[in-house]
Parts: C-alpha cells; structure tokens; sequence
C-alpha cells in the first residue's frame, strides 16, 4: 500500500490548526482514528480517513459520529448548573475533559461520540440530583 503523502500531513496538519489540536491532541486523535500512532505510519487511505474525520465528513469508514450540538449545549448548560466554571465565569472545560476520560473513554470533549456524550450527560444530571439531594446547611 502507498503511504501517506507529503501533502496529505500538511493537510493533517492545517486541520488539526483549524481545530485548535496541538501535536499531542493530533496524535491522540489520530492513534483513535486509525490505531496508529505516528503520521508517518499512515497508509494514504488511512491519511484520506483521518482528513475526512478532522473535516467532519461522513463517509462509509469506521469513523464515529461526533457528539451533536444539541447534546454539547445540554453538557455546557448542566455545567453551569453544576457552577463549574472559573472565576471568569468560564466554564472548566479541563474538568469536562476529566470526565469524558472516565465516562466516554476520549482525552477531549472535542472527540466526544454520541453515545460519549450521552454518558456525559447521564453523569452529569445524576451529579446534578445528588447535588439538589444534599441539605443545606
């Protein structure tokens, strides 16, 4: 099989930048997507995968189907119930990225499945009911 081509990790690259993914993010990303964990171990097809995922493409690969915006509002408005935010009154999405290790099996939200995000979300409003639970005291 041909590997991957110059242009294909410039590409890679580009995309992994529009994302806001550093050199680590990229790796993990692409270790998840292809089971590699070098770009250069990439075949051009494995190369093309990767693209198309990063683009958000739909294809017949065994790329998963990202989390939808509805489901990333329902997680970020169930933080801000939970006050999970800074003193900036931003949420802490390290926090989030914590939880998705744990619930969803991914390093990012920005990688969160639908069913990881359903996860998320069943957590969250169960932390939510155990936090409404407790007394005040």
């Amino acid at each position: 099989m041909k590997g991957v081509t110059p242009a294909q990790l410039r590409k890679i690259h580009a995309c992994a930048r529009e994302c806001g993914m550093d050199d680590d993010l990229l790796h993990i990303a692409v270790k998840d997507i292809t089971g590699h964990s070098s770009l250069k171990e990439l075949t051009a097809e494995e190369a093309c995968l990767v693209i198309d995922t990063m683009e958000g493409k739909q294809g017949t690969s065994a790329a998963v189907d990202g989390a939808t915006p509805k489901q990333m509002r329902y997680i970020k408005d169930l933080m801000k119930l939970l006050g999970w935010v800074d003193d900036k009154e931003e949420l802490d999405m390290a926090r989030l990225d914590g939880m998705c290790k744990k619930y969803a099996k991914v390093d990012s939200h920005k990688w969160l499945s639908r069913a990881g995000a359903s996860n998320i979300i069943e957590a969250l409003k169960k932390m939510l009911e155990r936090q409404r639970a407790q007394p005040l005291d």
